[in-house]
């Protein structure tokens, strides 16, 4: 990013309303652990494993929205048939947190050898627990040290995907991080949660304090702080990663390393792994091409994949603040954009109107239809024009491109893509990140998006 924005911090609460619409939110989850999800797939698809499992995000079946899916809003994150845990398991290693053969009773988070983020093919307890959160891989919020207002929370929610109730006896933080967060507004238990119910826990990352350590020695950066979080039915329990963002400064910004950890992707970018500010000229004619010896692709244009129409999806956005629409375009014709939805702007202090965040809140779609066509992925920025923002850079432009030449300056390499990997290592079929770079500093997390059902067109 450049520095421009550090005139603006604007207090008041957060309201995501219908524009979380195309976000993977809690209201994507309350299936019961099915192979097949719904319609749309679901978060993990139809034939995956799960986060990290060894079908990675995705499985072999389907994108983040599963075949043919829009937004993953529909299709769960724990799928809809396969009845809660059970032979096949799933959860945060392959085969891991499931009941039956894979793992333990409390069904998972991240899927096993089947499909779906409980596992599959089960009948498992009458109550098995599953934890619903933002993101399929952990809950993940954002805000600023030392800015007390509004609080940075997220509500998650535990789901009896059982055929009876449960009594849930203890809601617990483990980790090492976990001093810096609480449970708000505890609810009293032990409490009773009936079949296909859900109990919402809203858990705040604190701002200030000894808990959150200080802050780093790097000029520009971030502290991410995790922790798990544990219902308990008895002898039945389930868990879910927790990571909340402390920028620095309301003008500071987290790694792309920091980034794909919380999204549970394990890639190599190269120099922006660990830090925030590379290049540090800052010049855009001197960021690097595709980097050797990362996992950095040369793939400026792509085609529709074999599953379905593709998926684009803003996962982290650390830019100017607006709207911001970004979208595809033929090949060959940057000026022919076609918009596929645009992150949002909103009052909050934490997040510099939701400039600054993990999981920017979109408006519109994320699917959408090239074709046949060869094309290539365009996001507006706003540098030149500064319709939404001030003191930009006119000369970078006020679009980036995934193709070289027709950024600005020409040439300058702004888009990175990467072959998508889940927490395993293990190779997401026919998904990219794509890291861009609008500025010159070269920390290519501007915006970070996720295409599914593409294959390169080189």
């Amino acid at each position: 990013m450049s520095p421009r924005w550090s005139l603006f911090r604007t207090a008041g609460a957060a309201t995501l309303v219908a524009l979380l619409q195309a976000c993977s939110s809690s209201s994507a989850g309350d299936g019961t652990g099915g192979g097949s999800g719904t319609t749309t797939g679901g978060a993990t698809g139809s034939g995956g494993s799960g986060l990290t499992g060894s079908g990675g995000l995705t499985g072999s079946g389907g994108g983040i929205v599963g075949s043919g899916g829009t937004s993953g809003q529909t299709g769960g994150i724990t799928g809809s048939t396969g009845g809660g845990p059970g032979t096949g398991g799933g959860g945060p290693a392959t085969g891991g947190n499931g009941a039956g053969t894979g793992g333990s009773v409390a069904g998972g988070h991240a899927g096993g050898a089947g499909g779906g983020t409980t596992g599959t093919g089960g009948g498992g307890p009458s109550g098995a627990l599953t934890i619903v959160t933002t993101w399929p891989y952990a809950a993940i919020m954002t805000g600023v040290r030392d800015v007390a207002t509004p609080a940075v929370t997220d509500t998650l929610k535990v789901h009896n995907g059982g055929a009876s109730p449960v009594m849930i006896t203890a809601l617990t933080l483990t980790g090492t991080g976990k001093a810096a967060f609480q449970v708000m507004g505890m609810p009293a238990l032990p409490a009773m949660l009936a079949a296909g119910a859900d109990l919402p826990v809203t858990v705040q990352v604190m701002t200030s304090g000894s808990a959150i350590g200080a802050a780093p020695a790097q000029n520009d950066g971030g502290t991410v702080l995790s922790a798990t979080l544990t219902a308990t039915a008895g002898a039945v329990s389930a868990s879910a990663n927790i990571f909340g963002v402390l920028l620095t400064s309301v003008t500071h910004e987290i790694t792309l390393g920091q980034i794909l950890t919380m999204l549970g992707f394990k890639l190599n970018v190269g120099k922006a792994m660990d830090n925030a500010n590379p290049n540090t000229g800052s010049s855009p004619s001197t960021l690097p091409k595709v980097e050797a010896g990362t996992d950095e692709i040369a793939a400026p244009l792509f085609k529709k994949g074999p599953a379905g129409m593709p998926n684009l999806r803003s996962l982290a956005r650390f830019s100017p603040k607006g709207p911001m629409p970004y979208g595809w375009y033929p090949m060959g014709s940057p000026n022919m954009r076609n918009m596929v939805s645009t992150m949002a702007s909103m009052s909050d202090g934490q997040t510099s109107d939701k400039a600054r965040m993990m999981l920017p809140p979109l408006m519109g779609a994320t699917t959408f239809d090239p074709g046949n066509a060869t094309f290539g992925i365009w996001v507006y920025s706003d540098q030149m024009s500064g319709k939404y923002d001030t003191g930009g850079t006119p000369t970078n432009g006020d679009y980036d491109y995934s193709e070289d030449a027709p950024n600005s300056p020409a040439n300058v390499h702004r888009t990175k893509v990467y072959p998508l990997k889940d927490a395993t290592g293990t190779a997401i079929p026919n998904s990219y990140l794509l890291a861009v770079e609008e500025a010159g500093n070269g920390d290519y997390q501007d915006y970070v998006f996720v295409l599914e059902n593409v294959t390169p067109a080189n």
